[in-house]
């Protein structure tokens, strides 16, 4: 199969899908790899790095489109990459959505493994919980209520609640409170929050008085939730703002699913924090693409068995 690996276009978006060690993979499997030219660079892997592992560079997306049967990308195709398709391609890559290109796809982060679990969304999900810890720090300090997360001797620590002890909802729980952070999780399943298992970090059943209970009193509060179909349910309207301290950080990870906050804006890595009555909200939809060496890696080597899967007809594909 001739394979397209093309540049990531959306803002700050930094990662690529494949890495050379995955590109030497698929070439030695019998497959033909076009990469266009720099996808790789902005996490570190140059054009020759490709070249040795096989691929030919191509120095536009439409050749790499035009030569293709399959595209493997990290995000959805943009409106014009969506014109550059050509009618029966198919596209791997992170949808979030059911797009309605010509072409088909396969959504990589519905890929589940045997043990029923979700490789690829756990390996960015993982990256996303520990940013999240980084840029509530960021946020808390500028802009939000003037106070270190950790705090320091003789002075309290900051409240932080997280909602959803999914892959994303554990780490960042398990971040904040290394640095010192007053933790409390969340969620609706009580075999998630038996199993976080990190001293001194409280949890609750996720019931709707519990969560207004725990938005008063937080200064940070980290939102990762999906529904059984891969939809986000909603967790706070923007009534419930009022609810919560002048300055307080809600870091909403379940943005990339339609947001579990109603109030949560779409933000970007460039500009990551907007004021919303008052409340400081966090909306990056792709927290991976910050640390794009780190994303591209982990995210190669996770779906790297289902692309191989997929390009042997024994993969999942759907239509758009």
């Amino acid at each position: 199969m001739r394979v397209g690996i093309p540049r990531e276009t959306g803002d700050g978006e930094g990662r690529v899908a494949a890495s050379p060690s995955a590109v030497r993979t698929l070439c030695a499997a019998g497959h033909e790899l076009w990469l266009e030219q720099g996808a790789g660079t902005p996490s570190g892997f140059s054009d020759d790095e490709y070249i040795r592992a096989g691929a030919s560079i191509a120095p536009t997306a439409e050749e790499v489109f035009d030569r293709a049967q399959w595209v493997w990308k990290v995000g959805a195709p943009s409106p014009h990459e969506d014109t550059l398709l050509k009618s029966g391609t198919i596209v791997m890559a992170l949808q979030h959505a059911t797009p309605a290109g010509r072409w088909r796809w396969l959504p990589l982060e519905r890929a589940r493994a045997a043990d029923g679990s979700l490789p690829v969304l756990a390996a960015m999900s993982e990256i996303a919980g520990r940013l999240a810890v980084d840029a509530a720090t960021v946020a808390l300090a500028s802009g939000g209520r003037g106070i270190l997360l950790g705090g320091v001797p003789g002075v309290e620590a900051s409240r932080v609640v997280v909602i959803g002890a999914g892959v994303a909802g554990a780490n960042a729980a398990r971040v904040a409170c290394a640095v010192g952070a007053d933790v409390e999780v969340l969620d609706t399943d009580v075999s998630r929050l038996r199993a976080l298992r990190l001293p001194g970090v409280r949890t609750l059943l996720a019931t709707a008085h519990q969560v207004e209970r725990a938005l008063v009193h937080a200064d940070v509060v980290i939102v990762a939730v999906r529904d059984a179909e891969g939809g986000c349910p909603r967790v706070a309207t923007r009534s419930h703002l009022a609810l919560m301290q002048p300055g307080a950080v809600v870091v909403d990870l379940s943005i990339v699913d339609g947001g579990a906050f109603e109030s949560t804006p779409v933000t970007t890595l460039e500009a990551p924090a907007a004021l919303v009555d008052g409340i400081v909200h966090i909306g990056v939809p792709n927290f991976a693409g910050g640390v794009p060496r780190t994303a591209s890696l982990a995210l190669s080597q996770a779906a790297l068995p289902f692309v191989l899967a997929a390009l042997t007809g024994e993969g999942l594909v759907s239509r758009g």
